[in-house]
C-alpha cells in the first residue's frame, strides 16, 4: 500500500507490503525488508533483514493521521496519509488562506523568477524546476504578494517542499 509520510514542510511517499513473515518497505526508491515484533503494547523491535541492524521502536497514534515515533532518545512526528488524503490536504490548504507553491515532483530548481515583496498574478511564472532533463514551469495558482521564497537557483528539492509562499 502506499503512503504519503510527512514531518514539517517535507513529504515522501513510502510503499509498504507484507511479505511471508516480514514486510517491504520503498522509500525514495531504496527498498528494504523489515521485521517487526510487537514486544509491548506500543513498543516494537524492528529488524533491517539485509544487513541485520535492530532498533527498539515506541510509537503512539494521536488520531487517524498523526504518529509519534520514538527511536532511542530522538522522537519524530509525522502525518501519514493515503496520496487521496495528501491532495485533499492540499487542496484544502490552499482555499483556506496563503497560497504555498510546492514541488510537484522531486528536481533541481533552475531559475527562480520572484522575490519577497513583488505582487504577482494568477498563472505567473514563479520557479522553474528541472527534473529528467525536462524545465518545467511552475506558476501562481492566484494573484497575491510574495512573503517567503525557500529556494535559490541550483538547490535540490523533494515533493512537497514549499518552494514560495502568497498572500
Amino acid at each position: 500500500m502506499k503512503w504519503v509520510v510527512r514531518t514539517g514542510e517535507r513529504s515522501r511517499e513510502v510503499e509498504v507490503e507484507r511479505t511471508g513473515d516480514g514486510f517491504e518497505v520503498v522509500l525514495d526508491g531504496d527498498r528494504r525488508r523489515v521485521d517487526l515484533e510487537r514486544i509491548n503494547g506500543a513498543i516494537a523491535s524492528l529488524r533491517y533483514v539485509d544487513d541485520g541492524r535492530s532498533f527498539s521502536v515506541s510509537y503512539q497514534r494521536d488520531n487517524a493521521r498523526q504518529w509519534r515515533l520514538a527511536v532511542g532518545e530522538r522522537d519524530f512526528d509525522y502525518e501519514v496519509l493515503t496520496p487521496v488524503e495528501a491532495i485533499e490536504a492540499d487542496a484544502a490548504a490552499v482555499a483556506e488562506g496563503p497560497s504555498r507553491l510546492v514541488a510537484p515532483i522531486p528536481g533541481k530548481v533552475v531559475k527562480v523568477h520572484v522575490a519577497v515583496g513583488d505582487t504577482v498574478t494568477a498563472g505567473q511564472p514563479l520557479v522553474v524546476l528541472e527534473a529528467m532533463k525536462m524545465e518545467n514551469e511552475l506558476t501562481a495558482e492566484q494573484a497575491g504578494a510574495v512573503t517567503a521564497v525557500h529556494v535559490e537557483p541550483g538547490r535540490t528539492v523533494d515533493t512537497g517542499v514549499v518552494l514560495v509562499e502568497l498572500e
